[in-house]
């Protein structure tokens, strides 16, 4: 009798788990294309790189006026903006205690007080503006110490097993934290794949993506191999939902260089002489706005970097110039 009720439950649960297995299947390309669906209506958006170290970066971090920065972003009319988490000093404008745990530091060390992100996207979200998050793909490469205790190695070799493991775990705690008030991640530096592409392996390209979306199904993700044409409008994964389209210029279109089908074609340049520089716009506003509407025309979209001051201020030619962008889209 104990027998054959231990049998009817575990093939209850085996149906029930695989309808479970199915719905999530099912459900994940649908989340996604909901994701890919605003953004390709977005148009355009604004990429801030917000990086720093030291001793002053809480106070640096304090000092960003989020109703502020929120309310220009509104006048330019941008549909989504882009900020930097951290980059490669290892020091980050969010508290994380994953992370903290892993690179060996106590906490506020790395990982600011404030949760600079998070209230930037409720501001924004006020705006009807979304927010999206940048990360590299590997960790702090001018970090030893942080590299040394995430398991990780130069980001041109192979990502080992414990760094992918570790770095998922560190990103799944800022995705469950941000929910739906984050709706995508743009990764830098995916320049070798091959410790990601062995689907055989407990941790991979599905593990890396199944964090980004533990706290929004619908986040769209972009890896990013570089700047070089011939790879920027690539997909590496089938976990990517559109193009990196990292550029040194705003040049290419989705006919002159077309994605691979099922991803939503972008691209990212700067609108001053490298990428954050206070200087230019180096483009005229009728040439931004005749490539940005051509770009649109085509499907694509397109996201402009701009330099913003530690306080939130975005640099005066650089706003004027994305309000009459627009101004001229909307």
């Amino acid at each position: 009798m104990y027998k054959r009720f231990f049998l009817s439950l575990a093939l209850a649960m085996t149906v029930l788990i695989g309808q479970s297995g199915a719905s999530i299947r099912t459900e994940q390309p649908a989340a996604r294309e909901k994701g890919r669906q605003w953004f390709g209506k977005a148009k355009f958006g604004v990429f801030v790189h917000y990086l720093g170290q030291g001793e002053e970066w809480n106070s640096r971090v304090d000092s960003f006026d989020v109703g502020r920065f929120a309310d220009q972003i509104a006048r330019t009319k941008a549909r989504y903006v882009v900020f930097t988490l951290g980059q490669n000093s290892g020091y980050y404008c969010s508290p994380n205690a994953t992370y903290e745990k892993y690179a060996g530091y106590k906490s506020d060390q790395r990982c600011s007080k404030r949760d600079l992100p998070m209230e930037i996207a409720v501001a924004l979200a006020k705006r009807g503006i979304r927010l999206m998050l940048y990360l590299p793909s590997r960790s702090p490469q001018r970090d030893k110490q942080a590299m040394a205790g995430l398991g990780d190695i130069h980001e041109r070799q192979p990502a080992p097993q414990e760094f992918t493991r570790k770095w998922s775990e560190v990103i799944r705690e800022w995705s469950l934290r941000y929910g739906r008030k984050v709706s995508g991640w743009w990764f830098d530096g995916s320049y070798n794949t091959a410790g990601w592409d062995d689907l055989n392996k407990p941790c991979n390209w599905n593990t890396w993506a199944e964090a980004c979306r533990a706290g929004n199904p619908q986040s769209i993700l972009a890896f990013n191999p570089g700047a070089d044409i011939r790879h920027a409008f690539n997909r590496l994964t089938n976990q990517q939902d559109y193009t990196a389209g990292e550029q040194n210029k705003f040049r290419a279109t989705p006919k002159s260089n077309p994605s691979q089908e099922g991803m939503q074609w972008h691209i990212l340049s700067f609108l001053g002489t490298n990428w954050a520089r206070k200087d230019g716009p180096t483009n005229s506003d009728q040439y931004m706005i005749d490539y940005v509407k051509t770009v649109n025309a085509q499907g694509g979209v397109v996201t402009i970097d701009v330099n913003v001051s530690y306080d939130g201020t975005i640099y005066g030619p650089h706003l004027n110039q994305l309000i009459k962008i627009g101004r001229s889209i909307r």
